[in-house]
């Protein structure tokens, strides 16, 4: 089974913009801690950079007590208002110099955890309005910081989490051709690309075929997982609305031979986050058993014929086979 992690988002307050509150009384990092602790199923949590926590020597013992380990390391791209005009792309050179050494502590706190990558959602890289944006300048500056991070260890690997909007109307890196359009220009070994089933949705894309692109590049360093009506990203439970792509995402995870994590990403703002978090976990571990119950090779045999139909017929058999 792939190791499975999740951040406290379903035990904090889920403000938005809205209602900037929040929807409940959140619990702070360390209690959040506690809650993630008594997951069962969880095998990690994520890291902030700056830190949530008091040390990180707290994280590594309270971590230690639980059994629990580091996936992802997600300095933060987008919390910080400094980062409005944009962060590796912002024109101001001192902006840029705090983003890539915020990226950088990432990676080497990654480096002491063993985590697995470190997450660059570059939320505030790109722009809203027609002319706004000097696409060439902000660009060659974009990949120019991305250079120096890789530069720094080559023995982390940097993940670009693409997004087609929000909080810009355009994110520079929207797709997962872009994404990978990135790596190949760069060619560095530790930069990847992380699949957010989500985003893929949003997007436009089908989050398997997504998973091919970038596996078939190497470059798929991370897989997030939640759900969404294609219109926004919902962040709602894995495989409460897109049940169908949901397997045939992780079909597709196990036949490129995809190991690593996956992160449920979720944002609980009106149920209750405990009971979103489990069923989350669940609902992942539900749907790599469903993968792994399809006869593939039938399959592969229904394609090469064109037999659609049939295949459909195949996936109700084995996935709803008591229905």
């Amino acid at each position: 089974m792939l190791k499975i992690e999740a951040s406290g988002a379903s035990f904090s307050r889920c403000a938005d913009r809205f209602v900037v509150a929040g929807y409940r009384s959140g619990l702070d990092a360390e209690a959040q801690l506690d809650k993630l602790a008594d997951v069962k199923g969880l095998d990690g949590i994520p890291l902030m950079v700056p830190l949530e926590y008091k040390s990180l020597a707290y994280v590594k013992k309270r971590l230690s007590d639980v059994g629990k380990s580091v996936g992802t390391v997600a300095p933060d791209t987008y919390i910080d208002p400094k980062w409005k005009d944009g962060s590796l792309t912002s024109l101001s050179a001192s902006v840029r110099k705090s983003m890539i050494s915020l990226i950088k502590e990432s990676m080497d706190i990654c480096a002491e955890f063993e985590g697995s990558d470190v997450l660059l959602w570059l939320a505030h890289d790109g722009y809203t309005y027609p002319f706004e944006a000097d696409y060439e300048t902000r660009i060659a500056l974009l990949l120019e910081g991305l250079s120096e991070c890789c530069e720094y260890r080559g023995d982390v690997k940097l993940s670009i989490e693409y997004k087609r909007k929000e909080p810009k109307t355009y994110q520079y890196i929207s797709c997962v051709g872009k994404s990978l359009c990135v790596c190949e220009d760069l060619k560095y070994r530790n930069l990847g690309v992380v699949v957010d089933f989500g985003h893929a949705l949003y997007g436009g894309e089908n989050p398997a075929e997504s998973v091919y692109w970038a596996q078939n590049r190497k470059k798929l360093f991370h897989v997030h997982m939640n759900d969404n009506y294609r219109s926004w990203d919902d962040d709602l439970i894995p495989g409460s609305v897109s049940f169908w792509e949901t397997i045939e995402f992780f079909w597709t995870l196990k036949a490129a031979g995809y190991d690593g994590w996956v992160t449920i990403d979720i944002f609980p703002s009106h149920i209750d986050g405990d009971s979103a978090l489990r069923l989350s976990v669940d609902n992942v571990i539900m749907f790599q058993k469903l993968a792994d119950r399809l006869p593939s090779e039938q399959i592969k045999a229904l394609r090469a014929e064109n037999r659609t139909a049939d295949i459909l017929v195949l996936l109700k058999k084995y996935c709803l086979k008591d229905v």
